[in-house]
């Protein structure tokens, strides 16, 4: 479970969306995909507001895989249980938007990415999913201003308009691969400027018209 705002969520699992920005594609050089990206992260990782991000030892210690990178976004929330639904009947099984940091161990995801394994262990650490500040419920979530501030210098700063597959579509594609139940998590992926945090490090992941969802980095005990 998981409070966000006044809301308290008990998903069952967090769909996130990868290579949904064009300039995001462009940074990580990487094709164009023709159909959404999908990959999932684990609920352990779940935190919210002003809450800490752990960096983990395993990845301090081993010079290979030590960088934890930040990623701003939109997410939004699944009000209903739902199969197969239409892209014109989508907004019906949104329940509201919030923000997301999708925190991310880059260099183990580059090694899986090589390896061809899926990106799961790099991205589902404890507390490598930061949500909030609150829900709020939008009529366009399609114009909306994304930021986020490392120690206040803005490092990522991008407009939901530029997503690669909206979330009409995204809703009718996640659907028809799978049950999407209440309280289910989309994450839509992020924009360019991907970096990396050290402990100590303040990020503030601004979504337009929600607020700042604010964690600061600290290292594993």
């Amino acid at each position: 479970m998981i409070e966000i705002g006044d809301y308290t969520l008990n998903p069952t699992k967090i769909i996130c969306l990868g290579l949904n920005y064009l300039d995001h594609i462009k940074e990580t050089k990487r094709e164009i995909p023709e159909e959404p990206v999908l990959f999932t992260k684990s609920l352990n990782c779940l935190i919210g507001n002003e809450k800490a991000i752990i960096y983990p030892k395993l990845l301090r210690n081993n010079r290979k895989m030590d960088r934890v990178d930040y990623e701003v976004e939109l997410a939004f929330i699944i009000n209903k249980r739902c199969k197969n639904i239409l892209a014109d009947k989508a907004y019906e099984y949104i329940l509201g938007y919030t923000g997301f940091n999708d925190i991310t161990a880059r260099k183990m995801q580059r090694d899986d990415i090589i390896s061809r394994r899926p990106w799961f262990r790099s991205k589902s650490f404890d507390t490598f999913g930061a949500i909030g500040p609150k829900i709020v419920q939008l009529e366009d979530p399609h114009n909306l201003q994304l930021e986020l501030r490392l120690n206040g210098q803005v490092k990522q700063s991008s407009n939901t308009k530029h997503l690669l597959f909206k979330i009409p579509k995204l809703v009718e594609y996640i659907s028809s691969l799978f049950t999407l139940e209440k309280d289910d998590i989309i994450a839509t992926g992020t924009p360019s400027g991907i970096g990396p945090v050290e402990p100590g490090d303040i990020m503030e992941a601004e979504v337009e018209k929600i607020g700042i969802l604010k964690n600061e980095v600290v290292l594993e005990k």
